[in-house]
């Protein structure tokens, strides 16, 4: 027997809500930061930032109208739809590949411009100390020609205010931030020496096949949803045109044997009887006893279990009008229920 399929529960949807949720976040955010590192004016940023969000949405948004249009045959439509989410995923990718490329261009200028600055200040010490150093040497003969006064004395005062020149030089150097690679930039230069490529080559490929990675996930999760959702409002819109539910034809096949004799005894009572009244030919009974019928076959269905209203029109050959006053009236008396979300009526628990 093949197994029957049954619409998810809110908690089974849970997981694919989120995962959606999420993959098209990262997904927004990432252009959203990418395409602001574009320029360094905050205007212009803003402006881009905001063809991001534009662009993540519609194109998000021209995914599932992919599938909803091909499960329409409408093929020009669903083409068109490609087309726009390929163009919108694209000038998402290349913007994104811009931003990031200036993002990189201005990082490795900063790290630049700090190490020429650190190498200016090692070598201004480091001339600081090669001076103090002559100076002493000069000292030193000077004091052992006892010409300390004249000139020792000077020089040593010299050494004195080129000391803390190189002092104020070390303490620059130690304020000064080492700026060095992040843990990205370090593993993209491992991988660009690895498939022996450029660096900027190696990140752009990243970055494309992590964008990709992140449409086919975000696409994945809402398709699934869209099909679920589908799905739901198919089995919810048969619900009414369905004679009887499968399951409770199943499990009341006994109780519709029975009242299948009930009915065919009262046919061979009609067709003896000799009234020759056109509505006693359609109807077996009295409204009254109809109604009594019509209420002890439900009383008979399983609590909780819906009634089809067409399944009792058919059955009791009774016209709209006289199954809705009745359903009011077996409403009134408990014997059924209405849900209030789908309209649908149940046998009462």
């Amino acid at each position: 027997m093949q197994p029957s399929r049954h619409p998810k529960t809110p908690l089974q949807l849970i997981p694919s809500y989120t995962g959606a949720s999420l993959a098209v976040a990262l997904s927004v955010a990432l252009s959203v930061l990418l395409f602001w590192s574009i320029s360094t004016d905050w205007r212009f940023s803003a402006l881009f930032a905001g063809l991001a969000v534009i662009f993540e949405l519609a194109k998000f948004t021209a995914l599932p109208e992919i599938a909803r249009r091909k499960s329409r045959g409408d093929w020009s439509g669903c083409i068109s739809a490609s087309l726009l989410f390929g163009v919108l995923a694209a000038a998402s990718i290349l913007g994104s590949i811009g931003g990031l490329q200036s993002d990189t261009q201005r990082v490795q200028a900063t790290i630049q411009k700090s190490e020429q600055e650190r190498t200016a200040l090692v070598e201004e010490r480091k001339l600081l100390l090669d001076e103090i150093a002559e100076n002493q040497k000069a000292i030193d003969k000077y004091i052992t020609l006892n010409r300390i006064k004249n000139f020792a004395k000077p020089l040593q005062e010299k050494n004195t205010e080129l000391r803390k020149q190189a002092s104020i030089l070390q303490e620059k150097l130690n304020k000064l931030e080492l700026v060095s690679e992040t843990p990205m930039t370090a593993m993209l230069g491992a991988i660009a020496t690895a498939v022996k490529k450029d660096k900027a080559t190696v990140q752009v490929y990243i970055f494309i096949l992590l964008a990709i990675l992140l449409d086919l996930v975000a696409g994945f999760f809402i398709e699934l949803i869209r099909e679920e959702n589908d799905f739901r409002k198919g089995v919810l819109s048969t619900e009414e045109s369905i004679p009887l539910d499968a399951e409770q034809e199943s499990a009341s096949t006994q109780e519709s044997t029975a009242h299948l004799e009930h009915l065919e005894v009262l046919q061979e009572e009609i067709s003896e009887s000799d009234t020759t009244d056109a509505d006693n030919v359609i109807s077996f009974s009295s409204k009254e006893d109809k109604y009594d019928d019509i209420r002890s076959a439900i009383l008979e269905t399983p609590p909780g279990k819906p009634v089809s209203k067409r399944s009792i029109m058919r059955e009791f050959k009774i016209g709209q009008q006289n199954v809705n006053n009745y359903y009011v009236q077996l409403v009134e008396e408990g014997v059924l229920r209405q849900s209030e979300s789908t309209g649908l009526y149940f046998r009462e628990t």
